[in-house]
């Protein structure tokens, strides 16, 4: 269970047991290694050989009227597969048996608060294809 302090002029700290830390990080791993099979599975129809155009699925269409796009899905399936292995790495390196002490920067970090960059940065992606 997280725990809320106020701490003074420091602002807020989450504590967090290792195994619950464990745990999310565990569930960070599995839902980069979805995102980036998603990308995958999303990617195949959009780069098939068959008419597109006249395809009924919006990815195979797309990927005919704008080839950028596989290669923005390849770009956020190499991102998820990063996260994927950085998450694995932390998960497998947390010493047992501790309470860490979580502020702002290392709960956006481990992606328990979010942010808002990431969304801004795919915005911009595709703001900028217009």
């Amino acid at each position: 269970m997280l725990n809320a302090r106020w701490i003074g002029i420091e602002g807020v700290r989450i504590e967090m047991a290792a195994q619950e830390v464990i745990g999310y990080l565990g569930d960070r791993t599995e839902h980069h290694r979805d995102a980036a099979i998603e990308c995958d599975r999303r990617r195949a129809p959009a780069t098939s050989s068959t008419s597109r155009l006249d395809s009924a699925d919006p990815d195979e269409q797309l990927g005919a009227l704008w080839p950028a796009w596989v290669g923005e899905l390849d770009e956020y399936a190499a991102e998820h597969r990063r996260r994927e292995a950085a998450f694995v790495f932390l998960r497998d390196h947390v010493p047992a048996h501790e309470v860490y002490r979580l502020d702002w920067s290392d709960m956006r970090f481990l992606e328990i608060w979010p942010a808002r960059r990431l969304k801004q940065e795919r915005d911009a992606v595709f703001d900028d294809q217009r």
